[in-house]
């Protein structure tokens, strides 16, 4: 189990790519040991000038000294060389790498079923893929190599200084296992605070975007100071979470380097008493005095790293458990098919996999025919249709276009056959051409034009003073209703999917708008399977067929005639609309 964790951990720090990572540290751990030769080069230069002092009868040698020049000249050259490589790495290989890795989850979310947003929000995503990926950068770009030189320089002076001394070996490194457990504990501390310190991230990230996307309602209603309180209290306690944190492990690791500090004292403590004795010389003991400065600075360095690298574990579990999300599976092989018919066999749905909220639907969408769905409020016209796009697998039954079950489809090929347009349209931050392209990549920009001319859309964008590359405000906050949902219907002309969803495209709607957007709707349905969600009656009495759903079961099915002779509860629902068309104000 802990080496599949470990595996997992590695997988995420080097962004699924170990052998592109491995050569990327290689390389920066070469520019850390090239860069720290000076130090060992003006050590050996010491020595070639105290040596004389020290032994009267050595005579000063120039030429050694020169030769440690040429060394320090040849290292400027090869570091030059070493760093621009790194340095390339860090900002193209690097990043690249890590932006591959972000795509590769963005693919993953493509492949989950709408469920898993529905209990993972904006915030939460934005956390995972941004801050989270900030983590790994920051640390796995520093730690790794950083910990690879200090190990070399701790194993290379252990050997050299053993040579020389046993004893001064062991006074410079035994302060070092005392130190760990205080890295330990710091690391433990920390890890126990980070979950909390990420949730209130998340929360704080969710209370942004909720107030800014609220804003127009909170003013509306004279509520922005009191709804600010909440998002102040959020950044109060993130504060106060990340204060915590700090305090729970820099205290810790405060005392393992304080611990290290005291290391040079008992190597200057136990190297004057062996120097005293003869057991050591002079230029070894100020050797022994320069080393240990050498020797225990990187490790307080790490100590420094311990809170980063215990959020990078919380990181790293949250981008595993992502990793680890079950994606929708398509049967093997894929299949496609070139018709557009429809079919729910005897189909069952739960999304907790408890409470069934569509209770064995069966019914047959003929090809370029078009039915619709009506009922109450939560009666499950919504969910059925977005069961045919699959944003979530059924409990049990089949559902089919053009007898192919959809699991046997790719996700590519099930949507590129169908055209949805919603009553909440979202539009980009980007131009109006962009948003309707949308709907089909490749398009040229005749094509969005003829596209926005049969949805009704093109004499309003050809108004706006920069037309089609206007840009449009995140969200299409900068449009009306009516124009936006003009352009989400330009977008599914575009695509021309042989199967059009439509959930209620016409609901509150101006007259005017509704006029233009039902002959955009009249234009997008020509020659198309349609299935149409509506709370209007009076939209769909034109359908070819009208299911009526209570509570996730067909209550009836049948033409809007036939519907209104049964008397049933299409027919009290017909009739209790027609009355409330003709109120008035008294």
């Amino acid at each position: 189990m802990k080496r599949e964790k470990l595996a997992k951990w590695w997988d995420i720090i080097t962004y699924g790519d170990s052998g592109k990572y491995t050569k990327f540290i290689a390389w920066l751990f070469l520019d850390s040991f090239v860069a720290s030769i000076p130090s060992s080069v003006l050590m050996i230069a010491v020595y070639f000038l105290l040596a004389p002092i020290l032994d009267s009868t050595k005579a000063y040698e120039q030429k050694p000294l020169w030769i440690l020049v040429g060394i320090l000249i040849l290292q400027t050259a090869v570091y030059a060389v070493v760093r621009r490589k790194s340095y390339l790495d860090i900002c193209v290989g690097h990043v690249s790498a890590q932006q591959n890795e972000k795509l590769r989850l963005g693919d993953k979310l493509k492949t989950l079923p709408m469920g898993y947003f529905a209990t993972h929000d904006a915030g939460e995503l934005s956390t995972l893929l941004m801050r989270n990926y900030e983590e790994i950068e920051n640390l796995s770009s520093s730690v790794v190599a950083n910990g690879a030189v200090i190990l070399i320089r701790l194993l290379i002076a252990l050997a050299v200084m053993s040579i020389f001394s046993v004893k001064m070996t062991l006074a410079m490194f035994i302060v070092i296992p005392l130190a760990v457990p205080f890295a330990v504990i710091s690391f433990k501390r920390v890890a126990n605070t980070s979950a909390e310190l990420i949730a209130i991230q998340q929360k704080t990230a969710d209370g942004v975007i909720e107030y800014a996307g609220g804003i127009t309602a909170l003013q509306a209603y004279d509520r922005t100071g009191s709804a600010f309180t909440g998002l102040k209290n959020s950044f109060a306690k993130l504060r106060d979470d990340s204060k915590r944190q700090e305090k729970a492990g820099g205290a810790v690791s405060m005392y393992g380097r304080a611990i290290l500090f005291l290391g040079i004292s008992i190597v200057m403590g136990v190297g004057a008493h062996l120097l005293s004795d003869g057991q050591i010389s002079p230029f070894f003991y100020i050797m022994c005095l320069l080393a240990a400065l050498q020797v225990y600075e990187p490790i307080m360095q790490l100590f420094v790293f311990v809170i980063s690298m215990a959020r990078l574990d919380q990181c790293v579990k949250k981008l595993s458990a992502l990793k680890d999300e079950k994606a929708l599976t398509v049967a093997e092989p894929a299949r496609t098919t070139d018709r557009s018919d429809i079919s729910f066999r005897d189909v069952h749905f739960s999304y907790d996999g408890k409470t069934e909220v569509i209770k064995g639907i069966s019914f047959q969408i003929p090809e370029r025919s078009s039915i619709a769905l009506v009922g109450a409020s939560g009666s499950g016209k919504t969910t059925v249709a977005r069961l045919l796009a699959r944003f979530w697998d059924i409990t049990s039954g089949q559902i089919c276009i053009g007898g192919v079950p959809i699991t046997a489809m790719s996700q590519e090929h099930l949507l590129s056959k169908i055209s949805m347009v919603f009553q909440d349209v979202y539009l980009f931050r980007d131009t109006i051409a962009e948003n309707i392209r949308l709907g089909r990549p490749d398009a040229t920009q005749e094509e969005i034009v003829a596209a926005a001319k049969a949805a009704a859309c093109h004499d309003f964008i050809t108004a706006l003073p920069e037309g089609y590359d206007t840009m449009v405000g995140e969200g299409g906050s900068t449009l009306s209703g009516g124009e936006k949902q003009r352009i989400s219907i330009a977008r599914a002309i575009l695509s021309d999917a042989p199967i059009v969803f439509l959930d209620e495209a016409t609901a509150s709607l101006d007259p005017e708008n509704e006029v233009l957007i039902q002959r955009a709707i009249d234009e997008l349905v020509k020659n198309k399977t349609v299935l149409v969600i509506a709370h209007r009656l009076q939209s769909v009495k034109n359908s070819d067929e009208i299911i009526v759903l209570d509570e996730g079961r067909i209550a009836e099915q049948g033409t809007h005639s036939q519907l209104l002779e049964k008397g049933g509860r299409y027919a009290a629902l017909w009739k209790e609309q027609q009355k409330a068309g003709s109120w008035k104000l008294a």
